[in-house]
C-alpha cells in the first residue's frame, strides 16, 4: 500500500510539473534570453547531459539528513567533456568520480528543432573503512557506465539517464550488477531582480535488491551567474525526507 501511494503521489507531481511547464510559454524567451546564470549541469541529484565548458569550475555544497549527509564536490571542465568529484550522496556509494563526455546533439532528419544533447557518462568509486580496532565498515568498489540526454521543450528541460552498475561489496556492502535509470523535469517559473526560480521533478529508478527508488521534488535559486541553491523539501526513498528546507546544495561558480 505504502509503495502504491508513494507510486500514485509520484505521479501526480511529475503530472504538476508537466503541466506547468507547457502553461509558461509566454515565459520561454525572456528566460531563455537571460544570460546571467551558469547553472551546474546536474539537476537536484541527476546528471544533465550537457557539460559546462572548458575552463568552468565550480564547487558544490549540500546539507540533509536521514541517508543524505552532508558532502560535497568539485566539478571541472574539461575539452568536451566535464570531471565531477562528489562525497557523501548513497549508502552504497559515498564517493565518486565521474567523467561525461560530450557527444554530439541528436537531430531528427530534417528537424530544426531543439536537439537532445547527450553524454556518455562513465564513474568510479572506492570505500575502505575500518574502525577504531581496525574491523571493516565498507569495503565498497563501484564501477558505473552509461549516457544522459537532455532536452530543451520551451521553458522546460527534460533529462532521461540509463547506466549499467556493477557494485563489489564485502562485509555487508552491496553486492550485485543492476540498472539503474534517472528521470528529471524541471520548469523556470519566474526571472527577477533576485534570480531565476525554477521547480523541478525527479524520479531515480533502480533494479538493485537492496536498494529503493527516490522520488524528489524540489526547487533552484540561480541567485546569480556565481551562485545557485537548490531546495528539495521532499524526497520519497527507504527513508522519506519532508521537510523545509530539506536538503539544501549550493553550487559556487569560479
Amino acid at each position: 500500500m505504502r509503495n502504491a501511494m508513494r507510486v500514485y503521489g509520484s505521479s501526480v507531481l511529475l503530472g504538476l510539473v508537466l503541466s506547468v511547464s507547457f502553461s509558461v510559454n509566454a515565459q520561454d524567451q525572456s528566460l531563455k534570453a537571460s544570460n546571467k546564470y551558469k547553472e551546474p549541469t546536474r539537476g537536484f541529484f541527476i546528471e544533465h547531459g550537457t557539460t559546462s565548458g572548458q575552463g568552468n569550475a565550480s564547487i558544490d555544497l549540500h546539507s540533509g539528513s536521514s541517508e543524505l549527509e552532508s558532502g560535497g564536490g568539485v566539478r571541472l571542465g574539461l575539452p568536451n567533456a566535464e570531471l565531477i568529484i562528489n562525497s557523501g550522496f548513497y549508502s552504497y556509494d559515498e564517493n565518486q568520480v565521474l567523467v561525461k563526455y560530450a557527444m554530439q546533439d541528436l537531430h531528427r532528419s530534417g528537424s530544426r528543432e531543439t536537439p537532445f544533447q547527450w553524454s556518455l557518462v562513465g564513474g568510479f568509486s572506492h570505500t575502505d573503512l575500518e574502525d577504531d580496532n581496525g574491523r571493516s565498515l565498507i569495503d565498497q568498489t563501484n564501477i558505473k557506465l552509461g549516457a544522459a540526454f537532455t532536452v530543451a521543450a520551451d521553458a522546460a528541460v527534460f533529462t532521461f539517464g540509463p547506466r549499467l552498475v556493477s557494485a563489489n561489496g564485502k562485509n555487508g556492502s552491496l553486492d550485485d550488477t543492476f540498472v539503474e535509470f534517472d528521470l528529471g523535469a524541471y520548469v523556470g517559473i519566474i526571472d527577477t531582480s533576485a534570480g531565476l526560480f525554477s521547480a523541478g521533478f525527479e524520479a531515480l529508478l533502480t533494479t538493485a535488491d537492496k536498494v529503493d527508488d527516490t522520488f524528489a521534488l524540489g526547487a533552484r535559486w540561480a541567485y546569480n551567474e556565481r551562485l545557485n541553491l537548490d531546495f528539495v523539501p521532499l524526497v520519497y526513498s527507504n527513508r522519506d525526507l519532508i521537510g523545509v528546507p530539506g536538503m539544501v546544495r549550493v553550487n559556487v561558480n569560479f
